[in-house]
């Protein structure tokens, strides 16, 4: 702005040294005082000779003005450039809000679509560095549901250095100190645990009731003076020539339909999201279902460890969820049975530990149980403007390893120190950026280690092919190596080692253990069947592990 200042007063005191014929003679003078010479004299000459003093100036320094005035336009363009997009985004908010029909509201910098683990945690996040938010959430009851109930290690962690620990008051949270694994089918028991010694600098994972632990995070955000929470519905979004600028909501209280804008809309509403269809085309592929029971456990029966138990017919997990009470997570592979209670008793409570059976039966007869699909939705990138989509709308594994609660903290606190860089959340180019590197941070921290790990255990607890048996076999073999080897597992299941290279490197040496005990099962002149057996464990773990690794590396939103 100095430039075009000095630029200015420079032409200014120009046009002020030109000749005086120059500032008081108009062009019509000139006219009429042409007529007026000899005809020899055309009327192009008398205004050369006029203008003879303003041609010398001219010449002189014309391209020097031109150069000025270059200068100036190129300044003036990339001042523009720099200003936050919202001196473009305002007149059009306040277009809508003069011309729409609906009821209208004060705007806010950000709106949160759900009030869930992820909405309400980011929300008490985001206010406690300034930021104006607005939560709408369908129901501010207690969530009923037993999805979302472990937060591993390096998720409380996490939980610790967003300052939100006080989220587990309450909540009868009980320790969580690693994995027992019995595999009845190759008579194989392990004990995973993140920390070999006491003093080991390593936190101890939680588990707990989810919606005591939804109440908490609630509790917290509306503690803080610049969150405001709403109960409605939100219908669709509120989008301006391409660019989304906020949403519209039916109120619960009064059932009007109303809009409310911002410059940043945060998705965040959950494994059955409404509006997730509306901003990517991937839809979530359902691998098989889980049926949730809750039982009554004395307080000598509670579990500091998540207890998972393989045989023939099923794979489940017991943890604890309160002070009385264990939560039974059941995979149910391939279609539903048509009795659910039957297929509970037919198929899990046989195998149950004995002291828990009891309570397991009395839980099933009085129908406390319930049941959710298990989906595989790998994240993508999303070019959208205005609007993030996080959470289980956006990205969702396979519940059995209990991930999905310590990647949405995980996100939480990669999106706050991106957004600390943005003071202007309508800088939406800005905002492209961080998201790109918000997809491939996540990456690296723990969501390509945590997926692909949910899905693989899944599948290799799951299976009944002896190919995939002689796998699982393999891997309970190498956690028995040493303690350093179950150890390693367990830390990569509690995200606290979640490095990629890491990850595959152990994949790789069980797969190759696995081939070992193909070759050393078989005798000598059997041992083109065990050639046979090792490409079939190759080509099956490639099959299935080339996919899922494509499909959390590549971003496209096709």
């Amino acid at each position: 702005m100095r430039r075009i200042r000095n630029t200015i007063s420079w032409v200014h005191f120009y046009f002020k040294s030109l000749p005086e014929v120059c500032r008081t003679k108009s062009f019509w003078n000139f006219y009429q005082e042409s007529k007026m010479t000899t005809s020899s004299e055309s009327f192009f000459s008398y205004l050369y000779n006029c203008f003879e003093d303003i041609l010398f100036y001219i010449t002189k320094d014309v391209l020097l003005v031109f150069a000025l005035t270059f200068i100036t336009l190129m300044c003036w363009k990339k001042c523009w450039k720099q200003k936050p997009s919202g001196t473009q985004l305002k007149p059009t908010l306040k277009k809508k809000w003069d011309t729409s029909s609906t009821l209208k509201e004060e705007s806010s910098e950000i709106i949160i679509v759900g009030a869930g683990v992820l909405g309400s945690a980011f929300a008490a996040v985001l206010a406690r560095d300034g930021r104006r938010v607005t939560v709408i959430e369908r129901s501010m009851s207690e969530p009923d549901t037993f999805a979302g109930e472990v937060l591993q290690p390096g998720g409380y962690k996490i939980l610790k250095l967003l300052g939100l620990e006080n989220s587990l008051e309450g909540c009868e949270a009980s320790k969580l100190r690693g994995f027992q694994i019995h595999d009845l089918v190759n008579k194989k028991k392990n004990n995973l645990f993140f920390r070999l010694v006491e003093n080991e600098d390593i936190e101890d994972g939680r588990s707990f009731r989810h919606g005591r632990f939804v109440m908490g995070l609630r509790k917290i955000a509306m503690a803080e003076s610049n969150v405001k929470f709403i109960e409605g519905t939100v219908i669709n979004l509120v989008e301006d020539d391409g660019c989304i600028i906020g949403v519209q909501y039916k109120d619960k209280k009064s059932e009007d339909v109303k809009e409310l804008y911002a410059p940043l809309t945060v998705v965040a509403d959950g494994l059955f999201s409404n509006i997730r269809k509306h901003l990517i085309s991937q839809k979530p592929n359902v691998t098989s279902h889980v049926a949730g029971v809750t039982m009554k456990t004395p307080p000598e029966l509670l579990l500091t460890k998540m207890n998972t138990i393989i045989s023939d017919s099923s794979v489940f997990s017991i943890y604890t969820i309160s002070y009385s009470e264990s939560r039974v997570l059941i995979n149910i592979a391939g279609e539903l049975p048509r009795n659910l209670k039957d297929y509970l008793m037919q198929s899990v409570y046989p195998v149950m530990p004995d002291h828990h059976k009891e309570s397991f039966c009395e839980a099933v007869q009085n129908n406390n149980f319930k049941l959710l699909p298990a989906n595989y939705l790998p994240a993508v990138t999303l070019n959208k403007s205005g609007v993030l989509l996080l959470g289980d709308a956006y990205n969702i594994r396979h519940p059995l390893t209990g991930g999905g609660m310590s990647i949405i903290l995980s996100d939480i606190a990669i999106w706050r120190n991106l957004l600390q860089n943005i003071p202007w959340l309508d800088n939406y180019e800005a905002i492209l950026q961080a998201k790109k590197k918000f997809y491939w941070l996540r990456k690296m921290n723990c969501t390509f280690v945590m997926n692909i790990s949910a899905e693989l255990t899944h599948q290799m607890f799951s299976a009944t092919d002896s190919t995939t048996l002689l796998v699982r076999k393999a891997y309970f073999e190498y956690l028995n190596f040493g303690e350093k080897y179950s150890q390693k597992s367990a830390q990569m299941y509690g995200m606290l080692t979640p490095k990629p290279s890491s990850f595959l490197l152990f994949l790789g040496a069980v797969t190759v253990h696995a081939m070992h005990l193909a070759l050393k099962s078989e005798p000598w002149y059997r041992k083109h069947h065990a050639i046979c057996t090792i490409s079939t464990i190759l080509y099956n773990t490639l099959s299935f592990l080339i996919p899922l690794v494509y499909s959390e590396m590549c971003q496209s939103n096709i």
